[in-house]
């Protein structure tokens, strides 16, 4: 029977594995942990890693009652759940700091990873046909050229796409603050 909680090598494995874009499933009966331990694994670092965490360092402010007034009303504005994701979205606002919600966020993720996978599969069979391994009609051949080379404009599209979303974001909080002002 698979272990529920992980011992310390496990937890590295598990995660090396999961980054590697390992299923749950895949990674647990590699590990030899239950899938649900792996499960809490990977939503412990997601949460520690990524922008919308609430792991780290309590900081203290104290606020007058017009300012808590203001920021319960932003809270609403912002469709937030809490005072504590008001103050880190307009932290992180405030320096540039991209924050997609989480299902962008996902999907982003999803996306990249897809590509990735694309791109090595892409990778494996040039290695192939170059060691002659397999063999590939001239068509096949150009069609590969033109995969591999649109891949690297298809990550720069992205990255201009998630470069935008920053500028957006930055001019969207900029016109709030001017606006209550």
């Amino acid at each position: 029977m698979a272990r529920k909680s992980l011992t310390k090598d496990q937890k590295a494995e598990a995660i090396r594995q999961l980054k590697a874009g390992g299923a749950v499933s895949t990674v647990a009966d590699a590990v030899g942990a239950a899938p649900e331990a792996i499960k809490k694994e990977k939503a412990l670092k997601l949460r520690q890693s990524e922008a919308t965490t609430t792991y780290g360092s309590v900081v203290t402010v104290r606020l007058s009652p017009e300012e808590v007034h203001q920021l319960d009303r932003l809270k609403g504005v912002l469709g937030t759940e809490s005072r504590s994701d008001v103050l880190r979205t307009l932290l992180r606002s405030s320096v540039g700091m991209l924050e997609f919600p989480a299902e962008q966020a996902s999907e982003l993720e999803a996306i990249k990873h897809e590509l990735h996978k694309i791109g090595v599969n892409i990778n494996q069979i040039a290695f192939a046909a170059n060691t002659r391994k397999i063999k590939l009609a001239k068509g096949q051949m150009h069609a590969l050229d033109d995969l591999r080379l649109t891949m690297p404009k298809v990550r720069t599209f992205l990255q201009a796409v998630v470069a935008e979303q920053r500028r957006r974001g930055v001019r969207l909080f900029k016109a709030f603050i001017e606006g209550e002002a």
